[in-house]
């Protein structure tokens, strides 16, 4: 299929209140429609931007302690597969921006991003965004300080280096569609939700996206240089049985696409995949887990092939980079007491209270447009996959993406609805902010994109 100059994804819902009910039945719609016809486009044609690229191996020597399962014994005892930070820093002249993927169950802590940042500014970029895939079988730096401190100087440097290393770039950008997961979460007409785990059989559950967003950037000779890619599923293939370090399917996707593509450099971009698991989930090692972690992998990446390799790219006719950072202030959903008392009933005495709000917490809402034709929208937590689906039928981009565990990592977020259903995510110590924090995170950002657009006007219209 040929790429066309545009394709819008989705239509517009009636208003920003709109019921849960009617986007669920959409988004069934929706799954359904980009399942049957995958589509691809190209960017509209857009001039001199500058991009550096950076990889850092930030794989601790094994003895740590490993994140995502309160049923995993021990600690790493070895590396299936190294874990990276990698660095995209894009310039176009005036504005200067750093993404940073990891292969982390939760990005770096705040004062660990902060220094970041701080370096960052030295060498004249303005922020530094942080994305991690939320890999279940990666290290709790917390408990290895060493490591965590070279962790940061390596991933600070790196920024450093693809600052100084940066060349012209063209862009493009499509869609592709495939299925790895489904929804955890399984509602009823009535009643509170029930949970399943796993899914063999690997048929669909709604809502779900099944949409790859493919990002491709060449150098002004045409050859790709950085494909991203955007999905939304946990990185879960692999349970608490393993004990090797690994970017679980994220880690096997980057391999099959930087096959495909020998010189670029393939991204990893976390959608909203709070409530969606791969279909052989938390897969035990007998059970020929490493196998089935990586042909899940290979199946994404695959699709990411195939929509990287029908995409033409194109020199940006309004090179510029917008970035917004609004703080939100959200209070606790539960009272500390109770939520202490919830966790040590759970988890025993060495339950960790650092997790408990003591009081209202700002988080942060990131957004990004670039070029007036891609714009990402991040929460610093676990959202539903309702979110996603909702961020772009509402944006007035085609190319939007929405990105997860951004900037922080609050717990779940899971929509209004779901919190009155209840289950895991939605109504239990995983979160901690008051209900509805989703909804209001999800329209700053798209208010956040027509601001960074210049599309609201900073005055009253005329009444006449």
């Amino acid at each position: 299929m040929n790429p066309v100059t545009a394709c819008p994804v989705g239509g517009v819902l009636p208003s920003p209140l709109t019921p849960t009910r009617w986007l669920l039945r959409r988004a069934a719609w929706g799954a359904v429609i980009a399942l049957a016809q995958p589509f691809l486009c190209a960017t509209q044609s857009l001039g001199a931007m500058r991009a550096g690229l950076e990889r850092i191996d930030i794989t601790p020597p094994p003895g740590a302690r490993m994140g995502g399962y309160g049923a995993r014994q021990g600690v790493a005892t070895g590396i299936l597969d190294p874990l990276f930070a990698q660095v995209l820093v894009l310039d176009d002249g005036r504005t200067s921006v750093a993404l940073v993927t990891l292969d982390l169950i939760a990005v770096f802590d705040r004062e660990g991003m902060d220094a970041i940042r701080q370096r960052a500014r030295a060498s004249g970029i303005q922020d530094v965004v942080f994305v991690n895939s939320h890999t279940h079988s990666g290290p709790i730096f917390s408990s290895i300080p060493e490591n965590y401190s070279k962790a940061l100087d390596a991933v600070a440097m790196g920024i450093e280096r693809a600052r100084k290393n940066t060349v012209g770039v063209r862009f493009g950008a499509g869609w592709g569609a495939v299925q790895i997961g489904f929804n955890r979460r399984y509602e009823p007409p009535s009643g509170p939700a029930v949970m399943q785990w796993r899914n063999e059989t690997a048929v669909a559950t709604f809502p779900i996206d099944p949409t790859v967003g493919v990002i491709r950037l060449d150098g002004e000779d045409g050859q790709p240089l950085a494909i991203l890619v955007h999905y939304a599923c946990h990185p879960v293939v692999l349970g608490p049985d393993n004990l090797a370090y690994s970017a679980d399917y994220p880690g096997e996707m980057r391999r099959t696409i930087e096959t495909a593509f020998p010189n670029s450099m393939a991204f990893f971009l976390q959608g909203g995949a709070g409530n969606i698991n791969p279909f052989h989930d938390k897969t035990p090692l007998i059970q020929d887990a490493v196998a089935l972690m990586r042909a899940t992998g290979r199946k994404l990446g695959e699709e990411a092939v195939r929509t990287a390799r029908a995409i033409t790219t194109r020199p940006p006719e309004t090179p510029e980079i917008k970035v917004s950072v609004s703080e939100m202030e959200f209070a606790p959903r539960y009272d500390p007491v109770v939520m202490e008392a919830a966790l040590r009933e759970r988890y025993g005495d060495g339950a960790s209270s650092r997790v408990v709000p003591q009081g209202p917490a700002k988080l942060p809402v990131t957004t990004i447009v670039l070029n007036r034709d891609l714009a990402f929208v991040g929460m610093p937590g676990e959202p539903f996959v309702e979110f996603q689906l909702y961020l772009r039928a509402q944006s007035p981009l085609p190319h939007t993406y929405f990105l997860g565990y951004c900037n922080g990592a609050f717990g779940y977020i899971p929509t209004i609805e779901a919190s009155v259903r209840g289950g895991y995510g939605a109504a239990g110590t995983t979160t901690r902010y008051e209900v509805g924090f989703g909804e209001h995170m999800i329209h700053r950002g798209i208010v956040g994109i027509y601001k960074l657009l210049g599309m609201l006007k900073p005055t009253p219209e005329d009444p006449s």
